[in-house]
């Protein structure tokens, strides 16, 4: 018998070494044995280009990642990508190679989007390396985890991490 892939992917983009970017790898780690089966977890330090090929054949994929401040230190952003591009202009341009937003649209104009792609987006403030999240930033972690956990579909397989 053939193990079913996971139907739902978690992806935390970020850097914990560099401040508020370690965001998205700290609600990776929230949400580590506490999901529904048929949700895989991934960290990604780098390279958003490579989502594209991460989230292929699954149905749904959030995404959490740290953005610079753009209105208030700690606001976190809920996107469905899906249905609405993320602007390319958000914030100063990313500490990746190849952005977010250029990633999605990107595989939009390729048909390569999954069905369901949801963004959570924290406005972050010092990405500096060696530093610690903000204290706003690092108050928000479980509160995302917990919105996450109500956005996954409660039909899935196993439950499984990796990081990248």
């Amino acid at each position: 018998m053939t193990k079913e892939r996971p139907r739902v992917l978690v992806v935390g983009i970020g850097n914990p070494d560099r401040g508020d970017d370690g965001f998205s790898a700290a609600v990776i780690a929230r949400l580590r044995g506490h999901t529904p089966d048929g949700v895989h977890l991934l960290a990604r330090k780098a390279d958003p280009l490579a989502l594209i090929d991460d989230w292929d054949g699954y149905g749904a994929v959030i995404l959490v990642d740290a953005a610079m401040l753009v209105n208030e230190l700690g606001r976190v952003h809920r996107i469905d990508l899906a249905e609405n591009p993320l602007p390319l202009g958000w914030g100063p341009p990313s500490s990746h190679a190849f952005g977010l937003a250029e990633t999605v649209e990107l595989a939009r104009n390729l048909g390569r989007l999954p069905r369901r792609l949801i963004l959570y987006l924290i406005e972050g403030q010092n990405f500096e390396t060696g530093a610690s999240l903000s204290p706003a930033v690092a108050t928000a972690i479980n509160q995302i985890a917990e919105r996450i956990l109500a956005d996954l579909t409660p039909h899935c397989g196993r439950t499984d991490s990796t990081e990248v």
